[in-house]
């Protein structure tokens, strides 16, 4: 029995591993895109603690109730864990913040039935907002995570500190948070790791998109996020494009068409769809003013760059994005880049080949998307992933604008291709995973172990 002891303490190491070597010859080209099965983390009692970190984004509010143990090289978090998401945003409660903690009851019963009762004292929960609430007045955001607050100290869960346990984070974070998931789950946080061998991440939401690589020179400030694990110091270069996420986009370009008043005459919907009411979301177009689809992919492709990416003025640093007031490293779009979210949906939707996809190929998706009539979509087999009819309204602008973004907004040549990914082996890639690193690595600290 003590000679297999050290087996079953670093299985979790192990696993890992052998999930980064899989990924990584996935990275090199083998072209598949089958998900890797990868064997179940040892997760016995000795030596595991609990933490949970509750995404609460536009949508929703996720809590993740992830395993941690201290590790050689600083913390093991296995990624493999329960999570469940409640509805609706936080956001929604902009008009009745009072009701914001009680919307979190049912997430807050899974993440006791997840965790044994006598860790519960002992196992924080953080809750980390993101673009939705960020975009909420200041006010009324306060007053919503007060409720918040009140919700999670009320609850047997360890929680000591309202003001960093339930916080709308930094798009600095996200990114960084986002970075350190996907780098984890390829292996590259155990500090062996060369620079050549990180991988930069871009990350589309719904309200925002992140753009993080490891930082090859002094960044300015605001534009850099930095983290400790084990002995090793990680700097790295981010940033989030607020309201560049998917939907606030969308509804930037439908601003954009209604400038002139009247019906809105819109070549990112099909020809054939019309709306003289209420919308069903926001790709539907303009929000109040009757629209009519045209369909046209070279006058959807004009559009959004002008609503999104036509931003004048000299560069306020040495070298900028498509913001002129945005720093941008000149290196990052030559280096190994991951996209995820929004990126993969997109694609998955529209059968963009994966996992090495380029802008072109969002482009030719697009130009497909665009040209069907509103009829000939309906009865096509678009969405490709068995996704419902209702996703066939956002088709045509969405990879217009995500071709678009990967090569006005990064600075991605129309050829080359950028890894789209959902998923490292079977473990899913979520910046969750990377908070959940930051704070365990935190509580380690402090406890000197």
């Amino acid at each position: 029995m003590r000679g297999q002891q050290p087996k079953r303490r670093s299985r979790l190491s192990l696993c890992l591993a052998a999930a980064a070597a899989v990924a990584l010859i996935f990275w090199l080209g083998s072209g598949s895109s089958e998900v890797v099965e990868e064997e179940q983390a040892y997760l016995g009692k000795a030596g595991w603690r609990y933490l949970t970190i509750v995404d609460a984004g536009s949508s929703g509010c996720r809590a993740h109730v992830f395993r941690w143990r201290p590790a050689p090289h600083g913390v093991d978090v296995d990624p493999k864990h329960p999570n469940m998401k409640v509805k609706p945003g936080l956001s929604t409660f902009e008009k009745n913040p009072g009701a914001a903690g009680a919307s979190l009851k049912p997430m807050l019963d899974f993440v006791l039935n997840e965790i044994p009762e006598d860790q519960w004292a002992s196992s924080p929960i953080l809750l980390k907002a993101t673009a939705g609430l960020r975009m909420v007045p200041g006010t009324e955001r306060e007053a919503i995570l007060e409720s918040v607050r009140d919700a999670l100290s009320a609850s047997p869960l360890k929680f000591d500190d309202r003001k960093k346990g339930a916080k709308v984070i930094a798009g600095t974070d996200e990114g960084g948070y986002g970075w350190m998931s996907v780098n984890y789950l390829l292996g590259n946080l155990h500090g062996d790791a060369q620079p050549s061998d990180y991988v930069g991440v871009l990350e589309m939401g719904g309200a925002s998109a992140q753009v993080t690589q490891v930082a090859s020179e002094k960044v300015p400030e605001g534009y850099g996020f930095s983290f400790v694990m084990g002995s090793r110091t990680y700097r790295l270069y981010t940033h989030s494009y607020l309201g560049y996420g998917l939907e606030q986009a969308r509804e930037k370009l439908s601003s954009d068409l209604a400038r002139n008043g009247g019906d809105v005459e819109d070549p990112c919907l099909n020809v054939g769809f019309e709306r003289h009411g209420d919308r069903s979301d926001v790709y539907d177009g303009h929000a109040t003013l009757p629209v009519h689809g045209r369909g046209d992919p070279a006058k959807c492709r004009k559009a959004v760059e002008q609503a999104l990416f036509s931003l004048g003025g000299s560069c306020a640093y040495g070298s900028c994005s498509f913001d002129p007031n945005v720093y941008q490293p000149p290196d990052l779009a030559s280096g190994r880049l991951l996209a995820f979210e929004n990126f993969y949906y997109t694609g998955q939707m529209l059968g963009v080949p994966r996992p090495d996809a380029s802008p072109r190929d969002f482009g030719t998706a697009a130009t497909e998307a665009c040209a069907l009539s509103w009829a000939a979509l309906q009865a096509s087999d678009i969405p490709r992933d068995g996704s419902g009819k209702e996703e066939t309204n956002k088709l045509c602008f969405s990879a217009t604008y995500l071709d678009l973004f990967l090569e006005k907004g990064v600075g991605v040549a129309p050829a080359s291709t950028v890894k789209v990914m959902q998923q490292v082996g079977e473990h899913g890639i979520d910046w969750s995973l990377g908070a959940a690193i930051s704070e365990a690595s935190g509580l380690r600290a402090k406890e000197g172990k």
